[in-house]
């Protein structure tokens, strides 16, 4: 579990420069925009690493916390995809882009949201419940310091994250059992 949490530490922590007024502009100025870069991204690579072996090292069965409701699982099914076209739609300038002002990190929460409760084992709880809260704290400070992004006319955008991010959610669901070791469909 230590690898997890470290990882999480790592990950999130780094992601979470944002939130601290200040702090990436300070950094930037302080090692220089392409030193800063190259440091984000290796800590972010190692930290996503270590959250992928820590998940690995888990133990499911004695490490299980609560037995989740079948309902939570079909909560899941249907917020996942949605969260997914959230996702998207931070790269499509659009509509949805423009109502939810920061659809990467609400994509993240609805997707971290759905799998802490549809999980019951110590480390998923802890992996999906670190994800939602950073989320969740991250987005309402961007929601409270950054204005909406311009209106943009047209559906393109949207229609674009609407059919990717479904796409992706069908592609996640046919492979799920194979990448994570858990059947959703089939």
């Amino acid at each position: 579990m230590l690898v997890l949490i470290t990882g999480l530490v790592l990950f999130l922590g780094v992601h979470s420069l944002r939130v601290v007024p200040g702090a990436r502009p300070a950094l930037q100025s302080a090692l220089g925009e392409t030193p800063y870069k190259l440091a984000y991204t290796a800590i972010s690579l190692v930290g996503f690493g270590l959250i992928i072996y820590g998940m690995m090292l888990a133990q499911p069965v004695a490490g299980t916390v609560w037995a989740p409701p079948v309902w939570t699982r079909h909560l899941a099914f249907a917020l996942v995809p949605v969260g997914l076209i959230l996702i998207v739609s931070a790269y499509a300038p659009g509509h949805i882009r423009h109502w939810v002002r920061h659809p990467m990190l609400a994509g993240v929460m609805l997707w971290a949201g759905a799998h802490f409760l549809a999980n019951g084992e110590r480390a998923a709880l802890v992996l999906f419940g670190s994800f939602f809260v950073w989320s969740l704290v991250t987005f309402v400070s961007s929601w409270l310091r950054e204005t909406p992004p311009p209106v943009v006319k047209g559906w393109g955008g949207d229609l674009t994250a609407i059919v990717l991010g479904a796409l992706s959610a069908l592609i996640i669901m046919n492979l799920h059992m194979y990448l994570f070791g858990v059947a959703i469909i089939g």
